[in-house]
C-alpha cells in the first residue's frame, strides 16, 4: 500500500471518529444522555449503523469518549490564563476565580459532565470503559496539586491535611457546587431567593479559608 494513500485513510478515518464524538456530543447536550440512541447518532451524522460499528462497539463507548473530550476542553479553557499571585495560596484563588467564569462561559461543558456523574453513579458499566476512563484521569497531574503543593511549601496553605486529600475535597465541592448553580441556578433562585452567583462567591470563600492554615 502506498505509504500517502495509507496516511490519507488514516487521516479520514480519524476525522470520521472525531465527527461522530461531536455530533453525538451536540446530540447529548441538546437531548440529554438518556434520550439518544444509536440510531439517533447515526441520523444525526449521516453515516450507516454499519460505518458506526467500525469505530464505536456501543453508545456507552460514545459517551466515555465526549465525557474524555469535554474533561480536556474544559481544562483547557480553565488553564487558558496562568494563575497570578506572590503565593500557592493567591494562585489558587485565582485559578478557581477563573474556574468559575470558565464554567460560566463553557455551560454545556458543565452539564455534560453532570449529566454524565448522573448516569454512571454507581459504576462504569464495563471493565474495559472503566479501565479506560480511570487512565485517561490519572494520565496527568491534577491542575490544583501543583499549586497547593506550592502553597504548603511557602506556608500559606495548611499542611495538616494529606495534599491527595485537599487536592480532591476542593475539586468535589467547587464542581458540585458549580454544577448545581449551572444545572438548576434558576429553579434554585426560586426556591431559595439567592442568586446562583452569590452562592458560588460563598463556596469559594468557605473553600480559601479551609485551605488556610490552622490558627491564621
Amino acid at each position: 500500500m502506498d505509504p500517502r494513500w495509507k496516511e490519507q485513510l488514516e487521516q479520514h478515518r480519524n476525522k470520521r471518529r472525531e465527527d461522530i464524538i461531536q455530533g453525538a456530543q451536540q446530540l447529548f447536550v441538546e437531548r440529554g444522555l438518556s434520550a439518544v440512541t444509536l440510531k439517533d447518532v447515526v441520523e444525526f451524522c449521516g453515516i450507516s449503523k454499519v460505518t458506526l460499528y467500525k469505530y464505536f462497539r456501543s453508545l456507552d463507548e460514545i459517551v466515555f469518549e465526549v465525557q474524555m473530550n469535554v474533561l480536556i476542553a474544559f481544562w483547557d479553557a480553565v488553564n487558558l490564563i496562568s494563575p497570578e499571585g506572590n503565593n500557592g495560596f493567591e494562585k489558587i484563588r485565582h485559578l478557581l476565580e477563573h474556574m468559575i467564569s470558565a464554567s460560566k462561559q463553557h455551560a454545556n461543558y458543565v452539564r455534560f459532565i453532570a449529566m454524565f456523574d448522573t448516569l454512571y453513579q454507581e459504576n462504569y458499566v464495563n471493565a474495559e470503559l472503566e479501565g479506560r476512563y480511570i487512565s485517561f484521569l490519572r494520565s496527568g497531574t491534577h491542575p490544583f496539586y501543583a499549586l497547593l503543593e506550592e502553597g504548603i511549601r511557602d506556608g500559606s496553605i495548611r499542611s495538616d491535611i494529606d495534599i491527595h486529600i485537599l487536592t480532591f475535597t476542593l475539586s468535589n465541592v467547587v464542581i458540585a457546587t458549580l454544577q448545581r448553580m449551572i444545572v438548576r441556578g434558576k429553579v434554585l433562585h426560586l426556591d431559595q431567593g439567592v442568586e446562583p452567583a452569590t452562592i458560588l462567591e460563598r463556596m469559594l470563600d468557605m473553600a480559601l479559608m479551609y485551605l488556610k492554615p490552622q490558627g491564621n
